[in-house]
């Protein structure tokens, strides 16, 4: 009995798809034909014309003739024609004006009517290159392409050209100065819409910080600050902040290093050397517990955090080990005085603070900013 109801089952089936094409339209037939022949690899685009025609030709099928206007729109789209896929997107709305398919053409009607400057020549050589990834990734296409939208007249089609040079100078070729200039065209064409001009301004900036050009990013970043996010515009200011106090970092190691180095030259001409030795075996154990400390309860707090990272702590350790040792040595040789005393304990422990800064700085500056660095 079961056998017999799953053959019942499927005779339904059948009837049924029989019945659909018994009782489908000759437009309907027509545009199922067509998307078949341009679902093929390649795409038979000249059979789905010629099926496309047919279905025109029955006006059977309002919803048919409408998507078969539609689907040519978009293979005049595909080759350039768009002056002609223009015209059958107007023509899919009065074939149908209450199916979908009225409703695409008339985002696409839109979306071409913004782009229609210059009888379309603009946009045509735009689609050239955008649609062709051999094209864009070819620096002599994208350096034509350049020089062609000097010449385009003001619209979006020109704003879109050079932000699709700007971002295969910055991405695919690696040649940053040129997109920084193509950038600030963006930045600057009052044809750019909101989106694009934010977009622009944003990798502008971020361009100019890739070239080390944080003074030169902090001034356009203000000159542009009603396009820019308010946090990201702090970014950029952190960014010279850190760069000055990387600088006060390494003047600080290095003239720890200089002054201990100093100190210990001259103890060794005076023969009191080997009383940094004996103060060195006295804090060799406390040294070796600190650095562990460092490393091993910062990196195990850090894990315990998903986004947290031990590797920080872990070099911090393995660098405090060489300070710490360094300014015993330091402390053992020097000047007894309070002064000196006083101001030896100021520059280690700014001396640290400044290793862990460059530590930090190299490793993983995410963790600076939750300093306001």
């Amino acid at each position: 009995m079961r056998r017999v109801g799953w053959a019942l089952l499927a005779l339904a089936v059948v009837l049924l798809a029989l019945a659909r094409d018994a009782w489908a339209s000759e437009a309907r037939r027509a545009v199922e034909e067509a998307n078949a022949a341009l679902s093929q690899v390649p795409a038979d685009r000249g059979a789905a014309r010629a099926t496309l025609a047919h279905a025109l030709a029955a006006h059977d099928d309002v919803d048919a003739v409408a998507e078969a206007q539609f689907i040519l729109g978009r293979l005049d789209e595909d080759d350039s024609a768009f002056p002609s896929a223009m015209t059958h997107y107007r023509e899919t709305i009065d074939a149908g004006p209450n199916t979908r398919w009225a409703q695409r053409a008339s985002d696409r009607i839109d979306w071409l009517r913004a782009r229609s400057e210059g009888d379309f020549m603009p946009l045509v050589s735009l689609e050239r290159v955008r649609r062709d990834p051999a094209l864009a990734s070819d620096p002599a296409a994208i350096e034509a392409l350049s020089r062609d939208a000097e010449a385009f007249p003001p619209g979006q089609v020109r704003v879109e050209a050079r932000m699709l040079v700007a971002e295969a100078w910055l991405g695919r070729l690696h040649r940053p100065p040129e997109a920084i200039v193509e950038l600030r065209r963006v930045c600057d064409d009052p044809r750019a819409d909101a989106l694009t001009s934010r977009l622009a301004a944003r990798e502008l900036v971020d361009a100019i910080v890739a070239d080390g050009r944080l003074d030169d990013a902090v001034t356009e970043a203000h000159q542009r600050s009603n396009r820019l996010d308010p946090r990201f515009v702090r970014q950029v200011e952190r960014l010279v902040r850190r760069r000055a106090l990387r600088r006060a970092a390494l003047v600080d190691v290095a003239l720890f290093v200089a002054l201990a180095a100093a100190s210990l030259v001259r103890a060794r001409r005076r023969g009191t050397l080997a009383e940094a030795g004996r103060s060195l075996k006295k804090l060799a154990p406390l040294a070796i517990l600190f650095v562990l400390y460092v490393a091993g309860i910062g990196g195990m707090l850090a894990s315990n955090y998903e986004s947290g990272n031990s590797t920080p702590f872990l070099l911090l350790g393995v660098a405090a080990l060489p300070l710490v040792i360094a300014a015993r040595a330091w402390g053992a040789v020097g000047s007894p005085r309070a002064t000196a005393r006083i101001g030896r304990a100021l520059l280690c422990g700014t001396t640290m603070v400044a290793a862990a800064f460059l530590l930090l700085d190299v490793v993983n500056p995410a963790y600076l900013e939750g300093f306001g660095l």
